[in-house]
């Protein structure tokens, strides 16, 4: 119980499309965050994105909420605008996947030239993943040798996918089982499988908050921290814990993989300076713009979460 007897409320927003939602509605569902001594709100919104902030950013910038999920490199950049984000505790390794029609004639990143690429946004963490692996295995930059479309959300780049609008789609992860089991089109690549030494690497995506919210509300973020980590252990062992999501029973067995590969239950030695080398690594191939953010500034992370 918090202070004088009142369960402290953690106020989370996700996108009402997005993975973490799915951990975030079992918490609260099981009572898993009342039995950690707070009660965890939640705020399932849209995905859109805007010239600065995504939207979940957009509404942790507002006050709207205390917490959010986001990678690195967004946080990185909104320290740099001026925001006091903090990324308290991994996510997961976040990264999605390329896609094309199953008939298409392109095999490999090779075949990204000449085509109509789709997007979130030029600033995605994929994107610059798929740029510097074309860039150092074939030497090329699909920025300039493809056509980029940016759909601003991850729902419209779907849509443009499914109408033939693009050739060749960098999608979020978890969009992708569906997809491919369904017959009409195959994953080009793992984004995670284009990282550099072919390995999974550290965690890329963080629930984040406002620094001066977790120097007032540090026991406040560790009991949710712990509250995830028992989330996790659950999905990980029953199946049957997860939400109804009008999936094939092939599809869900490819997500659930998908998502064991992806989900992180905590900070592992040496995680920051693996991101801080992997930006850097993107920044050498793809330039300060590909990334929006020139250096991750101090304070980026704050890993005394840690089991």
């Amino acid at each position: 119980m918090g202070l004088a007897g009142v369960t402290p409320v953690l106020r989370g927003a996700f996108e009402a499309t997005g993975s973490p939602a799915w951990i975030m509605q079992l918490i609260r569902a099981r009572g898993i965050d009342r039995r950690h001594g707070f009660r965890l709100e939640l705020v399932l919104g849209g995905d859109r994105v805007g010239p600065a902030l995504q939207a979940t950013e957009a509404t942790l910038a507002a006050g709207e909420a205390d917490l959010i999920d986001t990678d690195w490199i967004s946080v990185a950049r909104c320290r740099q605008q001026g925001l006091d984000l903090v990324a308290v505790h991994p996510y997961g390794r976040i990264m999605g996947g390329v896609v094309v029609p199953a008939g298409s004639p392109r095999q490999h990143l090779a075949a990204l030239r000449d085509c109509r690429v789709g997007v979130v946004r030029r600033l995605d963490k994929n994107w610059a993943v798929v740029r510097a692996a074309c860039l150092s295995r074939h030497g090329f930059d699909p920025q300039a040798a493809a056509t980029v479309v940016e759909a601003g959300s991850k729902t419209v780049l779907l849509d443009w996918l499914n109408s033939g609008a693009v050739d060749a789609a960098v999608l979020y992860w978890h969009l992708v089982p569906a997809l491919v089991t369904g017959g009409r089109f195959r994953q080009l690549c793992d984004v995670l499988d284009l990282l550099p030494n072919g390995q999974p690497g550290p965690p890329t995506t963080f629930f984040t908050l406002h620094e001066s919210f977790v120097a007032r509300n540090a026991p406040l973020v560790a009991a949710f921290v712990a509250a995830y980590r028992e989330g996790v252990a659950v999905m990980r062992a029953d199946p049957g814990a997860w939400p109804p999501l009008s999936l094939s029973p092939e599809a869900f067995t490819g997500l659930r993989a998908a998502w064991k590969r992806r989900i992180c239950a905590d900070w592992q030695a040496g995680d920051v300076e693996r991101l801080g080398r992997l930006f850097e690594h993107l920044k050498s191939i793809g330039g300060t713009d590909a990334l929006g953010v020139a250096a991750i500034p101090p304070g980026t992370f704050a890993p005394a979460f840690a089991a």
